[in-house]
Formats: structure tokens, sequence, C-alpha cells
């Protein structure tokens, strides 16, 4: 059970960050900004969760800023209306509720850093575009 929503939990992080780098890529192609994707993608392995504020370009601070707003609705707002209802139904404390969402939120946080690390070890493989 575990393993299994693990995997799912892997596959759904894994698709995010892709779709949110090709997305944020696109909209910097598409106004004609240079990227340097080689250090982008590292500035995300190094930390893909800290700093929206402080971060060295607004392209590391989208990325990141994204990431954790799909984070927040999928692993701490869908899991805590839902431990909420469970809660409510079996008439136990609501506290459970928040503890159970604070688990699954830290699971998604600490698992992140793995796909981080695998999304970009798959980037750096295929050629970049951006910098022929």
């Amino acid at each position: 059970m575990i393993k299994l929503f693990l995997n799912t939990t892997d596959t759904f992080l894994s698709n995010s960050v892709k779709k949110i780098f090709n997305k944020v890529e696109n909209k910097y192609k598409s106004s004609n900004q240079s990227v340097d994707i080689y250090q982008e993608l590292k500035n995300f392995e190094e930390n893909p969760l800290t700093c929206i504020t402080s971060c060295d370009t607004k392209f590391e601070s989208s990325i990141k800023a994204q990431v954790k707003i799909m984070i927040g609705i999928f692993f701490v707002a869908v899991p805590l209306l839902g431990f909420s209802l469970v809660t409510y139904i079996l008439n136990f404390e609501y506290s459970y509720a928040f503890i159970l969402t604070f688990v699954v939120a830290m699971l998604a946080a600490s698992r992140l850093d793995e796909i981080a690390s695998r999304y970009v070890t798959t980037r750096l493989l295929v050629p970049l575009k951006s910098q022929s």
C-alpha cells in the first residue's frame, strides 16, 4: 500500500515538474528572454523548494513558486479536506486531520528532492536546445 502511494506520488510529482519547467521555458522563449537552462536545473536540483523572493533569477523563482503552489493544492489542501471529512464522519477530533495532512505534505516534500534530482539528471542527458 505504501509502495503504491509512493509510486503514484512520484509519478504525479515527476509529471508536474516536467510540465512546470516546459511551461516556464516556453513562456521565456516566446518573450525572447535568454535563460541558462543548465544553471537553472542545477539550482533546482540543489534546493527544489527553498527561496522564491531571493532567488538569483526570475525563472528560478517562477519554477519554485509553481512547485510550491502545486504541492500546496495537491498535498495540503486536498488531503486536509479529505481527512477533515473522514474525521467528521467518524466523529474523531479534527486534530487527526491536521496531523495526517502534515504527514502527507512532509512525504511529498521529501520525495520532491529525489524527483528534482532525477528530473535534472534525465534532462541533462537530453541535449539542451537553448544552449545550441
